[in-house]
């Protein structure tokens, strides 16, 4: 099973990046991507942010370690301004040190879920191997390994970000953890973007932009909102939620699309 698996992807894909690289989706042509994005600082994972995580379907099946390191590096870069297939290569790379060569062909099979030419039958018998080799991760093959691990960070990335538009102006997320479930719902409207976060204990909740930034606090369980306005559209905004005797915020990017008018 793990050695049909291994050999569709790197006879397949491998074969092919290196005779003729594959373009993602939104690609015309073959680019570099730059190093160097806006950063809004640093953030680290808590175990407290990290029992939702490993509730999630794909994030569930990896190692617990491996899905930490993960769900660490997918809050940094949820905010950062590259489309989704860079992220993916950025968010498991240093995960694969040794397997750079295969990422980016691995991230476009990861976005494309059709594989191109299979049909469904086989797909189906893919997603089965690939999930399949989460009981035995440590022994896999590298591109088996890399493929969960981008479905895993394409999962935890869709947690982490919304994406504002003008059919959905608003959108809610739910995490659970120990201390009990938080919601938050954001709203962009007439050039402001509100956030309103129901907390399940005391805590805070900072919203940022690049140059702008609101805070607000309470120390018991309930509501807080926080708004900026004047924004721009197609930038991103980072909204951190630190609840009580936590030392890490849970970071979430909001992303106000170019179609919104």
């Amino acid at each position: 099973m793990q050695e049909r698996f291994h050999n569709l992807l790197k006879q397949r894909f491998l074969s092919e990046y290196e005779n003729n690289p594959p373009l993602f989706p939104w690609e015309s042509e073959v680019a570099e991507y730059p190093a160097d994005v806006p950063d809004f600082g640093a953030t680290a994972a808590s175990s407290l942010w990290d029992a939702h995580v490993s509730g999630l379907p794909v994030p569930g099946l990896l190692p617990a370690p491996l899905l930490k390191a993960l769900f660490e590096r997918c809050q940094e870069i949820a905010r950062m301004p590259v489309k989704q297939g860079v992220r993916l290569v950025r968010a498991v790379e240093e995960l694969f040190p040794d397997q750079l060569d295969i990422l980016e062909p691995i991230a476009d099979m990861v976005l494309v879920p059709a594989y191109r030419s299979a049909d469904a039958a086989t797909r189906d018998a893919l997603t089965q191997e690939l999930t399949a080799v989460a009981k035995d991760y440590d022994s896999a093959q590298p591109e088996q390994q890399v493929a969960l691990s981008m479905l895993a960070a394409q999962e935890i990335l869709g947690a982490l970000t919304l994406s504002l538009t003008a059919e959905q102006p608003s959108e809610s997320r739910l995490w659970m953890t120990y201390k009990g479930a938080l919601n938050l719902t954001a709203t962009y409207a007439e050039g402001a973007l509100a956030v309103s976060v129901t907390l399940p204990t005391g805590g805070q909740v900072n919203l940022k932009g690049e140059d702008v930034e609101q805070q607000a606090k309470r120390s018991r369980p309930g509501s807080l909102d926080v708004a900026l306005s004047g924004l721009a559209v197609g930038k991103t905004y980072l909204l951190e939620i630190l609840l009580a005797d936590e030392a890490a915020p849970l970071s979430f990017a909001i992303h106000l699309a170019h179609d919104l008018m």
